[in-house]
């Protein structure tokens, strides 16, 4: 009994033993397995350049090499600068606002390039240039249909990367007439959601379609080597800038770095996000306004608009660096004005307050304006002042301008001989 009961024993471990065993030998792989295959590294394009730093204006060749089948369609540059831009959607009413736009910003598009549209399923070619030349020619362009019509969507890379988010604020009609920016929002802090705002701020910021995207010549060869030229224009701003090579969404270089090199008279101003010759604007402030004085008035109403027109600058920014050249022209007035007591104070303090006001509301206000709007506004302005020019300049006005000399000269004469009176 006592034998048979030992037995049962080893054969119930013995079994328990064969059963663990043959289970660790089924997890086992079999010989005829291989290994995983480790995962393929991301392919990349070679890219460098024939030089390091530049001067606006100047040629910058790049060259490299492709992985086989690709070719490069697309090349992105991107300064290190940031600007300020902001934008109001005018059908949700909300406003959008972010620091850290680059101040300079191309895609250099292959115009040998076929573009595949996917419409319904159905891809469409269609070269690039085609497209490039319908989007060139509409004022109303939209960044993000050409980004996805052209593909040049894969070489819209760093803004979206390097910027970390976007401040929203809910706005109105009144608000925006008063230059509120309204309830503040939630940041957009979406990788998607942030790319799509950012390139409508770049669209924002540079306007003119072609300032963003050129056609270019990218040499492809067949030995997967490519060459290409890019130039940087010399009102681009100041220091380093990222250049990358794009083949694909998953094709594409390590960014390379060029420095952007000025010097004196060229001045880069951060505000405006653009370099220029200094002297160019001091030139022509000066002879506006010593024309605008002969006039009359300060001169900034010619100034501005060519400031514009000329260098390019932002119409905010303009508007902005213009009003401090009037507390020199209106200091020396008041100084001059109250030596010859001929300032109303009770009048001057009451239409300040006012203007007090105004100023405070208007720079508000033009962050609201597209550039469009503020040309028309503008405009609708000189014709004013112009017209009120020309009445100057007809015989009524000018016999009843007689009157007023005559009157105002009289006045002076009084005003002399009681300061003299009271002196002695």
């Amino acid at each position: 009994m006592r034998y048979k009961f030992k037995l049962n024993l080893w054969s119930f471990l013995l079994f328990f033993f064969l059963l663990v065993f043959s289970k660790n030998l089924l997890a086992q792989p079999q010989g005829n397995t291989t290994k995983p295959e480790a995962e393929a590294p991301p392919l990349k394009i070679e890219l460098k350049a024939d030089k390091t730093s530049f001067k606006g204006g100047e040629k910058i060749k790049l060259t490299g090499k492709v992985p086989e089948g690709y070719k490069v369609n697309f090349i992105e540059i991107t300064s290190k600068e940031k600007v300020q831009v902001s934008r109001l959607d005018r059908k949700e009413f909300k406003f959008y606002l972010s620091k850290e736009i680059p101040a300079f910003y191309q895609i250099w598009i292959n115009e040998e390039y076929i573009a595949k549209i996917d419409k319904n399923g159905t891809v469409e070619e269609k070269p690039v240039k085609e497209i490039y030349q319908k989007y060139k020619q509409n004022k109303k362009w939209k960044i993000g249909e050409f980004l996805r019509e052209s593909n040049a969507n894969v070489a819209f890379i760093t803004p979206p990367k390097e910027i970390k988010q976007i401040d929203v604020w809910k706005s109105t009609v009144l608000r925006a007439i008063i230059g509120s920016r309204g309830i503040k929002l939630d940041p957009l802090t979406d990788k998607k959601e942030i790319s799509k705002e950012a390139a409508r701020l770049i669209q924002v910021r540079f306007k003119k379609f072609e300032k963003i995207f050129v056609l270019t010549k990218i040499k492809n060869n067949p030995d997967g080597t490519f060459e290409a030229e890019i130039t940087l224009p010399g009102n681009a701003p100041k220091g380093d800038f990222t250049v990358l090579a794009v083949a694909s969404k998953e094709v594409k270089s390590d960014p390379i770095q060029l420095t952007h090199q000025i010097s004196f008279p060229t001045v880069y101003f951060p505000v405006a996000g653009t370099s220029t010759n200094i002297f160019g604007p001091l030139i022509l402030s000066f002879a506006i306004c010593t024309f605008g004085v002969i006039m009359g008035a300060g001169g900034g109403f010619i100034l501005n608009p060519l400031l514009i027109l000329i260098y390019g600058l932002p119409h905010g920014v303009v508007a902005g660096s213009v009003m401090p050249t009037v507390l020199f022209s209106q200091a020396a007035g008041i100084y001059n004005y109250s030596k010859i007591g001929f300032i109303n104070w009770k009048l001057g303090i009451g239409v300040g307050i006012f203007m007090l006001i105004g100023g405070f509301i208007g720079p508000l206000l033009n962050q609201f304006v597209t550039l469009e709007e503020y040309k028309f506004i503008f405009g609708v302005i000189l014709l004013i002042l112009a017209a009120l020019l020309f009445w100057q300049t007809t015989p009524g006005y000018l016999e009843k301008n007689k009157k007023e000399r005559a009157i105002l000269q009289e006045y002076l004469k009084r005003a002399k001989e009681a300061k003299e009176k009271k002196s002695s």
